[in-house]
């Protein structure tokens, strides 16, 4: 081996910069991935769950099996140990599970063992999760038919938004004139007029269909009119210097170059589409994941309204996670 092999192998010759890559780079071993104050808490949650429950024997329902909340724990927990990520990542996800897992440990405590809270409306972790399990049909039903609102609205919204905002953006006469509107109509909260396009629309699709275009449209189309206005002039300058027409300089290079920013704002658009989306279900829908929870709210079943919301949350997160992963696969600059 060669002396600059050596060096190397060492960490001899690095800059401390690149010493730092180095290390945050480094793969987290199997011991370190088992042996964590996360599995700690982990193993004392199942340690709790056989503890004596005054939950089951205060309340009429009983506590339901543990099996169901099991299983979520497994999953979470496997989905930790399997991402063998950086150092860095790896701090990440370690903090995260520990709130997590403290989390689950006080509810278990809490709830299903001591009986704390009033049980009428604080269900036990075992009940919520067993939900799933037992309306599993329902909660699917409801997830199918509000994706398709969500999927719908949210990509026409984008479209029209980029489109009309690029075209707007790029005349300033036009931009003068309309942005001042725009961003007086933007700062209306969707769920302001929730209630009153639900009433008007003849079916409930449609109300639903604009209520989530009209909460993404806004925002999106004055951002789209700023990105336009400021995207750097060596861009367009060097377009221009190859004869490239107006509208091919607008969908070949504007709307490209401008690509990152309107992704890196679609969590936030769908978080909002969602929320509104949800509200408009809990007003008049017949299905949906806001109808799931205004039922159970509406018979008092606050353990399917818990399950319900937690459902919510986790669609949020695999929609932001899918978008990462659309990010990093047709968006490769940044700037």
């Amino acid at each position: 081996m060669s002396i600059s092999e050596k060096a190397s192998d060492s960490g001899l010759g690095l800059t401390e910069t690149e010493k730092i890559v180095k290390i945050s780079k480094k793969k987290v071993s199997w011991f370190k991935r088992i042996v964590n104050v996360p599995n700690f808490i982990f193993l004392l949650i199942w340690a709790a769950s056989f503890l004596p429950s005054r939950y089951a024997s205060e309340m009429k329902m009983g506590l339901m099996d543990f099996k169901a909340f099991g299983v979520v724990l497994i999953l979470v927990e496997a989905v930790f140990i399997l991402r063998n990520g950086s150092e860095d990542k790896y701090r990440a996800q370690n903090d995260i599970l520990v709130f997590l897992y403290l989390f689950f440990l006080i509810w278990e405590v809490g709830v299903s063992r001591l009986n704390l809270l009033p049980y009428a409306f604080v269900p036990a972790p075992e009940n919520v999760f067993y939900v799933f399990y037992e309306d599993y049909a329902a909660i699917l039903e409801g997830f199918r038919s509000s994706l398709i609102l969500i999927v719908f609205g949210v990509s026409l919204a984008l479209v029209f938004a980029v489109i009309l905002g690029t075209l707007v953006g790029w005349v300033p006469r036009l931009r003068n004139a309309v942005y001042p509107i725009v961003k007086a109509i933007s700062t209306v909260p969707p769920l302001i007029y929730t209630s009153y396009v639900v009433l008007i629309m003849p079916t409930f699709f449609m109300a639903s269909l604009t209520v989530v275009f009209l909460s993404i449209f806004w925002g999106s189309f004055m951002g789209s009119i700023n990105n336009t206005a400021f995207v750097e002039k060596k861009v367009i300058n060097s377009a221009k210097v190859l004869n490239m027409k107006t509208i091919p300089m607008l969908f070949k290079i504007i709307i490209p170059f401008n690509m990152p920013r309107i992704l890196n704002n679609l969590p936030i658009n769908l978080a909002t589409a969602l929320m509104t989306l949800t509200a408009a279900e809990m007003i008049g829908a017949s299905s949906g994941m806001g109808y799931y929870v205004r039922v159970s709210l509406t018979y008092a079943n606050y353990t399917k309204a818990v399950a319900g919301i937690i459902f919510i949350g986790i669609v949020v997160t695999i929609l932001n996670i899918f978008i990462e992963l659309i990010k990093k696969k047709f968006v490769t600059w940044q700037y």
